[in-house]
């Protein structure tokens, strides 16, 4: 899960005003947690999210749904700081 719910606050961090593809998310992944994610981690976490209906894929780029952003917001809620974020998807 902590895996699943990094790749999630990177998607929402990377697609803060605009959708973006894989690459976008990884960067920002690194960003977070300057350990390297594998195409392998950042698939199965993607694809889990999408199962789970939190982001979604139109055509190369990736954004959170609706469900993604109320569970986005419930996690920033009197938090600033992107660790505590992290800690509060997970």
């Amino acid at each position: 899960l902590q895996t699943i719910s990094w790749i999630f606050l990177a998607t929402a961090l990377a697609t803060n005003t605009k959708p973006t593809d894989i690459s976008g998310i990884s960067s920002v992944a690194d960003g977070i947690n300057h350990v390297v994610t594998t195409q392998k981690e950042l698939q199965t976490s993607i694809s889990w999210l999408t199962t789970k209906g939190l982001i979604i894929k139109q055509g190369k780029n990736y954004e959170l749904t609706s469900k993604g952003k109320l569970a986005y917001e419930s996690a920033s809620k009197n938090t600033q700081t992107v660790m505590k974020i992290w800690e509060n998807i997970e």
